[in-house]
């Protein structure tokens, strides 16, 4: 029993790992199924009081069969070409020999045959009536060692010698047996079906015929890639293409490309083009998107809104001419193309400036300034060619004079120390307008009219630049400051 449990459990096992290798182009049959096995019918087989009906009886006689129960046998077949098939059947068991009273003992039997068929030969191989001829080679496991030789035929009294030429005297576990018989399937659809087989096994090793037994055997058949080897639900007979996997709308066929035209009729299948040019793409030698055919400059890339040819860069800024202000001149994107304007480094260095320290009450840059006026400095000096003027302003507390006259120093010394770190002083003019601009007022608190005591930076040319450099404006009237500082005695800032 426990061998018998083994064999069942080795025989499902290879049933389920079979079931996987039904992916394969090739068509494949799996049967699972029962058998019996009678050692009866053997009797009087080749002796000379053989019966026909003797034999009839033992061979049908179901009584005389040691019947295993279902799933005790396997097949696995493999069509080689129509009308030949290669088939591996397995069966298992717990099988008597009623010829000669030998209990139930474990039975293994497993090998390959080849199956002639009629149908794919005589008529379609498709049909559902689908006989043949079978002859195999297996390996037999089945106990007789516990028998001695010579031995006699329970019923006809027959004596069997040894098991071979050396005089064996006890019978043998393992034996090699060839198998001969017929058998018919049913295929109710396509790929399912019912087979029946009967096989005559014998041991031609073996001197003897002790082992010798007919079996007959049922199964339940499924059948895969019969009719569609390429598998994609189109089959072999409607498919152009029956060995690639394509689409239904092309007969089977694949369109790699997706051109809409099947790989079978395209010149070019790995690249998609038009129909009118047999599926094959118009050149496009720039690769710019237009097509030689439409492209004014072919071999060089191009938008399609200037018929294939590139816009101009005259100044080569990396502006097209058709968006740059200033096209004979390298500029910068943020500007048009056009460089960068005066007044945005005038913007910029003001940005800098903001709340620039003075000593109290005086002209004189405080140590903290220094790294405001080292960024405006390195601002100014990017502007080559454009010229700045230096306003100086004051808050609204104090006399109009001497604000004024704050004003107009504190711009200076501005102006002296951007100078002094490497701005051109060709490019500099200083001017203070004291308290005019003023916002705050002179009631607020100190931190308030901070806002308005200031340097900025503006960007001047032409004639305003001009009439600035013949200017004095810097220079402080005595005789207002004087007056002013007579009416205050009282200083601040």
């Amino acid at each position: 029993m426990k061998n018998l449990k083994l064999g069942i459990s080795a025989l499902a096992l290879t049933v389920a790992s079979t079931v996987f290798a039904q992916t394969t182009t090739n068509p494949w049959v799996i049967g699972v199924g029962a058998h019996g096995v009678n050692h009866v019918a053997q009797r009087n087989n080749f002796s000379n009081t053989f019966s026909f009906n003797n034999f009839k009886e033992n061979l049908f006689g179901v009584s005389k069969y040691s019947i295993t129960p279902p799933l005790s046998k396997l097949t696995v077949a493999r069509s080689l070409g129509k009308g030949l098939v290669l088939d591996w059947q397995t069966t298992v068991g717990n099988v008597d020999n009623k010829r000669f009273a030998m209990d139930k003992e474990f039975f293994l039997m497993t090998g390959l045959g080849l199956q002639f068929k009629a149908a794919g030969l005589l008529w379609d191989e498709e049909s559902w009536f689908d006989p043949y001829l079978r002859v195999g080679a297996n390996y037999l496991r089945h106990d007789y060692t516990g028998f001695s030789f010579p031995r006699t035929d329970t019923k006809s009294g027959e004596v069997y010698g040894a098991y071979n030429e050396d005089g064996d005297l006890t019978g043998k576990a393992n034996h090699f047996t060839v198998s001969t018989g017929a058998g018919i399937n049913f295929w109710v659809t396509k790929n399912f079906g019912l087979g029946v087989q009967g096989d005559y096994v014998t041991t031609p090793v073996d001197k003897t015929n002790v082992p010798n037994f007919w079996q007959a055997s049922a199964s339940l058949l499924f059948r895969f890639g019969n009719t569609d080897r390429d598998k994609d639900g189109i089959p072999d007979k409607d498919d152009r293409c029956p060995d690639t996997p394509g689409l239904r709308e092309f007969q089977g066929c694949p369109d790699t490309d997706g051109d809409g035209i099947p790989d079978i009729d395209d010149q070019c299948p790995d690249v998609a083009g038009p129909k009118e040019n047999n599926g094959c793409p118009w050149p496009d030698t720039d690769g710019d998107g237009v097509l030689d055919k439409d492209d004014a400059c072919p071999t060089v890339p191009g938008p399609a809104e200037n018929n294939g040819c590139p816009w101009p860069d005259t100044d080569g800024d990396g502006v097209l001419d058709k968006d740059d202000a200033c096209p004979t001149v390298p500029g910068l994107p943020e500007y048009q193309g056009c460089p960068k304007p005066a007044a945005a480094y005038a913007t910029e260095a003001t940005g800098a400036l903001t709340n620039i320290l003075f000593d109290f009450n005086k002209a004189t840059l405080r140590a903290e300034s220094n790294g405001k006026l080292d960024q405006a400095a390195e601002i100014l000096r990017g502007a080559k060619d454009a010229t700045f003027l230096v306003t100086g302003h004051t808050d609204a507390k104090g006399s109009e004079a001497y604000n004024l006259k704050l004003s107009r120093e504190r711009a200076a010394s501005v102006v002296k120390a951007l100078e002094a770190r490497g701005v051109n002083p060709s490019q500099l003019k200083s001017v203070g307008v004291g308290k005019r601009d003023a916002k705050v007022p002179a009631t607020a608190s100190d931190a308030e009219r901070q806002a308005d005591r200031k340097v900025v930076v503006e960007a001047v040319n032409g004639a305003a630049w001009d009439a600035l450099r013949k200017s004095d404006l810097p220079v402080v009237e005595k005789k207002v400051v004087k007056k002013s500082t007579k009416k205050s005695t009282k200083k601040r800032k």
